[in-house]
């Protein structure tokens, strides 16, 4: 019989002559009273319940004589007599005739005697049974509902996440090849927007600015999870903008070199995607985009950043002349959020010589102070951590579409909580002054910056492991590149590009890398040309291989010259001249260029003095 869970229960008392239980055996309920020696219909843990149709007999006296019709005692049940009735033996309750046993039940006092014993035996076992199937049934239910509310925050959540397109269009960038496991390192893009927008000028400048690329980070992390390099790209280097398609829309390619913060102008991250996936020369696999309410948000999140500052900080607002953030801060440790982190991350003349170079130290500085805290903090890492810090992520963050769920961004932290401290990497590309406007613009560095990714683009480690590498099945040493003097190449550069004077610019690239420039102007045919192309005299491939490769140009872009009077090499930029792409073809250096600015995350790096 289905027990508690029939159709209807009424309330006690109303109109309900079972207490509520209509859906009970009623044969549990006719139990003997040891007072009286009677049997009476009670309720499950409740009092005596009249049977339908019956009156409640009234007592009186001191010894509670009955006025009314009173039921038969457990001695006149058994022997079949009744006082002041002719009612039998077949007018006890069925039930209590079951568990006697027809025609074998004890007669007189004993009976009752053993069928009392036998109620109280039965009893104890039935309410237990009653409430372990009340208990699982309870616990089941609350783990539905609770599956069921975890499940609906996670899909509330995710629909806060504001995502876009990965990249505006990076054609002929291939992506990261898988390693002899099958594993792929993972290359994602993270974007400081600069962005006012809704904050009047509380920051300095209008506030519908849509923003610009104020920091970006290339962070490589290999395919084994074992290591990471986070590179800063300087937001003022002059790189080529590629051709940006977002939403429908199409921003061309810059005329020449442009600052690189001025890529996010350009419809967005996807376009400053497709420009690190050119300097790269491989696809990123994804982005992150914050705003300054996001750095606020995010830092009171994890309870702040502990930071070591190394002199007092004043940096105060310069009425008309730009720049300041009001952020004073004493020297020692001290633990930076909200809008005190957020100055610290802005600030630039509180630093070195008051450059951005010298603010991406102090930025690199916090961000590994930030890494050990988020890997450390047991508050952090467990599941309610993670959720606290997903709820402020989901309002402040822009991702691509391949990261736009909590599911996914909890299993990327997941992958990166693997790195350890020691071999997670923080540097910044390397840069010199551009000629055209020096003091005020850098450009990268070569060959430094091209020998930088080209380790990552080919998952080549910059920290060294304790243990020896890890020995991968079926693989045969790279061949080196061939090593030619640059001094020995005399090259012709001619402009196919249609951009003006960009011939007089590779040149003198060219120049400062050693090589002998010795023309530049437009094309022999006075054309634009879809791509570039070196033509190298008979016998001097080798030679026009590490031209390619200083020019960031594939195999496929050089051909033999016909006749043997040719001496020297022409090179002809055409409107995909990667400028500082580093060349898919040559072997990958095994260490990170000399003197540039590394530190691994777990050493507790000051914020910069500024220099006096």
């Amino acid at each position: 019989m289905n027990r508690g869970n029939g159709p209807h229960r009424g309330a006690p008392g109303d109109n309900d002559p079972l207490g509520g239980m209509d859906d009970a055996d009623v044969a549990d309920m006719w139990v003997m009273n040891p007072d009286t020696g009677s049997f009476e219909l009670r309720a499950p843990g409740g009092g005596a319940v009249d049977a339908p149709g019956t009156t409640r007999p009234r007592t009186s006296g001191a010894a509670g004589t009955s006025e009314g019709r009173r039921r038969p005692s457990a001695v006149e049940a058994a022997s079949g007599r009744g006082t002041g009735s002719d009612r039998g033996a077949d007018d006890v309750p069925a039930a209590a005739s079951r568990r006697r046993g027809a025609g074998t039940a004890p007669a007189g006092r004993a009976g009752a005697r053993n069928a009392a014993a036998g109620k109280d035996k039965a009893a104890p076992k039935s309410k237990v049974k009653k409430r372990l199937k009340w208990i699982a049934i309870t616990v089941v239910g609350l783990i539905v509902v609770l599956a069921g509310t975890a499940y609906g925050y996670i899909k509330y959540l995710d629909s806060k996440i504001s995502t876009t397109a990965k990249n505006a269009g990076s054609e002929g960038v291939p992506k990261a090849e898988e390693d002899a496991f099958g594993r792929r390192p993972l290359n994602i893009v993270l974007i400081g927007n600069d962005s006012r927008k809704g904050l009047g000028k509380k920051y300095g400048a209008a506030e519908h600015t849509e923003g610009l690329a104020d920091v970006t980070i290339l962070m490589h992390v290999s395919a084994d999870r074992s290591n990471a390099t986070l590179v800063s790209i300087p937001r003022d280097t002059m790189v080529q903008i590629p051709k940006c398609v977002v939403d429908g829309k199409t921003y061309p390619a810059s005329n020449g070199p442009q600052s690189f913060n001025e890529s996010l102008a350009n419809g967005g991250p996807p376009c400053t995607v497709s420009t690190v996936d050119k300097m790269l020369g491989v696809q990123v696999d994804h982005y992150i985009m914050i705003d300054f309410t996001g750095v606020k948000k995010m830092t009171d999140a994890v309870d702040g950043v502990d930071m070591c500052i190394s002199e007092p900080i004043n940096d105060p607002v310069l009425p008309n002349q730009g720049g300041g953030t009001d952020l004073k801060l004493d020297a020692g440790d001290q633990n930076l959020s909200g809008e005190t982190a957020l100055k610290f991350l802005r600030a630039r003349h509180a630093f070195g010589d008051g450059s951005d170079l010298a603010r991406i130290k102090a930025q690199k500085a916090f961000l590994m102070a930030l890494t050990r805290k988020l890997k450390n903090s047991a508050s952090l890492t467990n599941v309610q951590g993670m959720f606290k810090i997903a709820n402020i992520a989901v309002e402040s963050l822009t991702v691509d579409k391949g990261l736009g769920g909590v599911d996914k961004l909890i299993s990327l932290g997941n992958q990166l909580k693997k790195v350890p401290e020691k071999r997670m990497a923080f540097t910044t590309l390397p840069v010199e002054e551009y000629p055209p406007l020096p003091k005020v613009k850098v450009q990268p560095k070569q060959p430094e910056a091209n020998n930088l990714m080209a380790m990552l683009r080919t998952d080549t480690a910059v920290t060294k492991d304790d243990k020896p590498a890890e020995q991968q099945p079926g693989t045969t040493p790279t061949p080196e590149a061939p090593k030619v003097d640059p001094a020995t190449l005399k090259v012709d550069v001619r402009n196919g590009s249609g951009v003006n004077k960009r011939a007089n610019e590779v040149a003198a690239d060219l120049v400062g890398r050693k090589f002998v420039a010795v023309s530049a102007g437009n094309a022999k045919d006075g054309k634009t040309h879809p791509t570039s192309s070196i033509t190298y005299p008979k016998g001097r491939l080798d030679a026009a291989k590490a031209l390619a490769a200083a020019t960031g140009l594939p195999d496929s872009a050089l051909t033999e010259s016909t006749s043997a009077a040719v001496t020297r090499f022409e090179l002809l930029i055409g409107k995909d001249y990667p400028g500082t792409a580093p060349p898919n073809n040559a072997a990958p250096p095994t260490e990170p260029p000399k003197n540039i600015d590394m530190e691994t995350a777990d050493k507790n790096v000051c914020a910069p003095k500024k220099n006096r």
